[in-house]
């Protein structure tokens, strides 16, 4: 079974995909049209990409490593997220998702090792 297979049965997930870094459309399922699957393909590479960036900038500015890698990212609006972990996209009802759950699933998916963004006690160490 395909990893979008798995994805897109995730409790509150419209489409699940897989981009490549150059915004391709790799593999999708789900309630997009092929055309807004390509679209969200490419928007979700551009916005890693853009992480990766930014977090090369941190870096230098804090002089310090650890900033250079892009685990992922999530945004969401009134109803709907977009969640990207490595090459994997999810789009989402917000108020039917897990987040820890998607993430975690997605993580897996990809065979990938989470950042815990927060330490034992912080308000974020349980996610990934």
């Amino acid at each position: 079974m395909s990893r979008t297979s798995e994805l897109v049965k995730l409790p509150g997930t419209v489409a699940a995909g897989l981009f490549s870094r150059k915004g391709f459309l790799e593999e999708f399922e789900g309630a997009l049209n092929q055309a807004e699957a390509a679209e969200m393909a490419n928007l979700c590479a551009a916005i890693t990409l853009t992480m990766e960036m930014q977090g090369r900038l941190l870096g230098r500015l804090a002089d310090q490593s650890g900033w250079d890698g892009c685990y992922g990212w999530v945004t969401w609006g009134p109803e709907m997220a977009i969640v990207a972990i490595h090459d994997s996209l999810c789009v989402v009802r917000g108020r039917q998702v897990s987040f820890n759950q998607m993430v975690g699933a997605m993580t897996a998916s990809a065979a990938a090792e989470p950042i815990k963004p927060g330490g034992e006690g912080e308000p974020n160490a349980d996610i990934g």
